[in-house]
């Protein structure tokens, strides 16, 4: 039985390493000082969103694994934090009215929310353009490796992965999909991201091929439990706790894994996508506890 499986003595608050959240909001806050002479409409959106808060959970990823690794986590710092960029450009175009139209967003207003719509899309255009200069500027490593991240960001990003996952998720609203479409919605909506803050984290570290294809693993089972444990929380947590629109999902008629399988079925499903990531995970010959610990975190997360 993998540990997902047992009874894990550990808390939510206990599994997840917060203390590397600190240290990922500091160089984020570093970062965006490159953008102090940019108009103030542009640049204040910016700042906005991405020091909104949040558990930082793909960043973290990616230093989890270099710990595991046993690399230096300031030497992946600037990957980190362009996939941290990325996520928040999607959660801003993700909350416009022509798409999930949602006003709370981490507790807090959304982007277009409070600075209009027009500019919130501007900020996405302009963080998701920045994430890339991140790595091109600041990203200490070979060329080889460089084009090797940017390959697997842009893939997890783009029209194959995240964007893919997306345009099926607002085309299928209202309608019933197959319980196969719905998985590959998620993975692509969700997990591709996942799977790359972990994969370009390891590329970095020197990882071969075999590595990287059971960290590929782990990260796409683990990204596809986290959503279907979101769509959980979408239901059954109060948005005080998990700082979005509680119900949004079924007021808009959005295929998830409750509406498709149950609640029960689901929770079931995420656990053995979990187990599925471990075994993967324990096939590295690394030191693999954080990426244990953040893996079952999923499981009872409340947010």
């Amino acid at each position: 039985m993998t540990i997902a499986g047992k009874k894990n003595k550990k808390s939510a608050r206990n599994l997840y390493p917060y203390h590397l959240v600190g240290i990922i909001e500091k160089q984020l806050e570093k970062y965006l000082n490159d953008y102090n002479n940019i108009p103030r409409e542009l640049s204040e959106p910016v700042k906005y969103c991405i020091m909104s808060g949040g558990k930082r959970f793909r960043p973290i990823l990616c230093l989890a694994t270099a710990i595991g690794f046993g690399c230096e986590t300031s030497n992946i710092m600037p990957t980190a934090c362009a996939i941290e960029f990325i996520h928040s450009y999607s959660l801003i175009h993700d909350d416009l009215p022509a798409i999930d139209d949602d006003d709370l967003r981490r507790g807090k207003p959304s982007c277009h929310k409070k600075f209009g719509e027009a500019t919130a899309i501007l900020a996405g255009d302009a963080i998701f353009a920045e994430a890339f200069n991140l790595i091109l500027k600041y990203q200490k490593c070979t060329s080889e490796k460089k084009l090797r991240i940017l390959s697997e960001i842009v893939n997890a990003s783009g029209a194959s992965g995240m964007v893919a996952g997306q345009i099926v998720d607002i085309t299928s609203a209202s309608k019933t999909i197959s319980k196969k479409a719905l998985e590959y919605m998620h993975t692509n909506k969700t997990g591709r991201l996942i799977s790359a803050s972990i994969t370009s984290s390891g590329i970095l570290c020197g990882a071969e091929d075999g590595t990287l294809d059971s960290l590929r693993e782990y990260g796409l089972n683990i990204g596809l439990a986290f959503q279907i444990t979101d769509d959980i929380i979408d239901i059954i947590s109060n948005s005080t706790v998990s700082g979005k629109t509680r119900g949004k999902d079924k007021v808009q008629s959005k295929n998830t894994y409750p509406f498709l399988w149950g609640m029960d079925k689901s929770r079931k499903i995420a656990e053995e996508k979990i187990n599925t990531a471990m075994d993967a995970i324990k096939r590295i010959n690394m030191d693999s506890q954080l990426l244990e610990d953040i893996a079952n975190f999923i499981l009872v997360r409340k947010a």
